[in-house]
């Protein structure tokens, strides 16, 4: 049985830690979080605790806020416990959209474990990244994985610099790559969170799919979450990973729509 907190967490991450490190950036207030990411196309509002009456306010504050930090696409993580139960519908009464954007999943599953995922298969070696080479053969696996589109990798690869320093300091997600012999193939990254590792960004080049790096790269986050004593993880899981998560013993503890906003992007 997955304990509260940790499904909490797995619903609503960016509610959870302490301030966190510049460029990201974090609103908090009683009717939402609004997370804003290393670049500006990372935007995102969750945790949401809204009164019916004030629906309409609350996208306006927002769409202001997304444009004085000069960010972008702003996405509402709209989760089981959100309130109202029609938050969608009435968002999307006022512009909001279901993200169908290539690459992007307009619907999401909260998932989590408390028990070891299988080892990883044999011929696959996943770890964390571990040089600067590394990290930067991160982004390309990233980009190949997800169908990235040229712009937003410009806006990743504007950063790598810095977000490897910050990485390296202990201020940002972890990087981890899954080699299929001399070849990096996959990429996971996982934020430690509270109570759990928090699994972001799991992709494998189409060319190797299938061979076991997915689940080696699980592992290799499970025992680095173990290792600080926070023996759990916790993803948010599209139409092809969560299939993937729930034969690695994952289970769903939280529905969550997830809507852009055209007047952000």
């Amino acid at each position: 049985m997955i304990p509260e907190e940790i499904r909490r967490y797995a619903e609503d991450p960016n509610a959870a830690g302490d301030d966190l490190p510049p460029p990201l950036k974090r609103v908090v207030t009683d009717g939402y979080v609004l997370w804003l990411g290393a670049v500006p196309s990372l935007t995102s509002v969750s945790r949401l605790r809204l009164a019916p009456e004030d629906v309409a306010e609350t996208l306006t504050r927002v769409r202001e806020l997304v444009a004085e930090h000069g960010h972008r696409n702003a996405t509402w993580w709209v989760g089981s416990s959100a309130t109202p139960a029609d938050l969608v519908d009435r968002l999307v009464a006022h512009g909001p959209l279901p993200d169908d954007r290539p690459g992007y999943e307009a619907h999401a599953t909260a998932m989590a474990t408390v028990t070891a995922p299988p080892p990883a298969p044999a011929g696959i070696v996943a770890r964390r990244v571990e040089t600067w080479e590394e990290y930067e053969a991160s982004i390309g696996v990233t980009a190949a994985g997800f169908g990235m589109p040229e712009t937003e990798l410009e806006e990743w690869r504007a950063v790598a610099r810095e977000r490897w320093d910050a990485e390296q300091a202990g201020h940002a997600v972890r990087t981890y790559l899954a080699w299929l012999g001399a070849d990096p193939v996959a990429v996971g990254r996982m934020l430690p969170g509270p109570c759990a590792g928090f699994l972001i960004g799991g992709t494998t080049v189409p060319a190797a799919r299938g061979r076991g790096a997915y689940r080696a790269l699980v592992r290799a986050r499970w025992e680095d979450a173990v290792a600080a004593g926070t023996p759990a993880l916790v993803t948010q899981a599209g139409k092809t990973s969560r299939p993937i998560l729930e034969r690695l013993g994952f289970e769903p503890v939280a529905e969550i729509e997830v809507l852009l906003d055209p007047e952000t992007a």
